[in-house]
């Protein structure tokens, strides 16, 4: 398989590249390293290509890192994202940004609280 990054540089075994040191990862893998079930947000589309299928991958953001991501085939992670990523797992301070929704429930009980004082 090439490198989704490199484009000219061919995986190793375990689906490291030498030439950028990103790597190439199954989802289940990745779900079974990180501490916590994962959580992707947003979903812009990449550029680079899966190289298993050599389809445009998605981009959506795990624990705030912005991965490249093959829902029929895994995940790219550029040089130090999955440390990123495995770290921000395991930690208990970090939680996905509120959506529009979870914004306006906030500003909302703000309000009230504001009110009754």
């Amino acid at each position: 398989m090439r490198c989704p990054a490199c484009t000219d540089a061919i995986l190793g075994k375990e689906g490291n590249c030498r030439r950028c040191g990103g790597v190439w990862l199954s989802e289940e893998l990745v779900e079974e390293r990180a501490k916590r079930p994962l959580e992707m947000t947003g979903g812009r589309y990449s550029e680079r290509r899966c190289p298993a299928c050599d389809e445009k991958m998605d981009e959506p953001l795990l624990y705030g890192v912005p991965i490249d991501h093959c829902a029929a085939h895994g995940m790219w992670f550029d040089k130090a994202e999955l440390e990123d990523v495995l770290r921000r797992s395991a930690g208990a301070e970090w939680s996905a940004p509120p959506t529009p929704a979870d914004s306006l429930t906030m500003l909302v009980k703000a309000v009230r609280v504001w009110r009754e004082r």
